[in-house]
């Protein structure tokens, strides 16, 4: 398994956010549920840079509690659509990875990176937003074994 490492510029996502906590078994639905609502909502979203692209962000990532927002990029953040809300982000160095595949198995994918690409690379984790990025047509098909999603992971470079 190979990441790459990428830095990303600061960046605002306009969508739906939540807060939750994988020790509540009613949040069990909780991210499946804002993805389906920021692609039911998509064409409300002004100024994308991506039409056709969703981002998932999680914070902070590897925890309990969290808080989920799945948006899309803009370039402008003046209008906001009613129940949604706008997030920005500073620059971070991420490792990206592909999922490829049902999001059945995306722990599979996100166990390799925690496991393996860690441990062996010597990288570290920084607080930072954690980014699961998709296509709308793919994310319209979450279960498919054509199903890709780019995660990044943020990293602390040097010392």
């Amino acid at each position: 398994m190979q990441g790459k490492i990428v830095v990303k510029r600061g960046f605002s996502v306009v969508g739906v956010a939540k807060k939750g906590s994988h020790q509540n078994e009613k949040d069990a639905t909780l991210i499946s549920d804002l993805w389906e609502e920021i692609l039911s909502r998509q064409l409300e979203v002004a100024d994308t840079l991506e039409n056709d692209v969703i981002t998932g962000i999680c914070i902070p990532p590897r925890s309990d509690d969290y808080f989920y927002i799945a948006g899309m990029e803009v370039c402008e953040t003046e209008r906001i659509p009613e129940g949604m809300s706008v997030h920005t982000f500073p620059t971070f160095t991420y490792v990206r990875y592909t999922h490829k595949g049902s999001v059945k198995h995306l722990f599979r994918t996100y166990e390799a990176i925690w496991s393996d690409w860690f441990p062996k690379t010597g990288y570290e984790l920084v607080d930072g937003p954690e980014l699961e990025v998709v296509t709308v047509d793919k994310a319209s098909h979450p279960f498919s074994d054509q199903y890709e999603m780019d995660i990044y992971l943020p990293i602390k470079i040097g010392s």
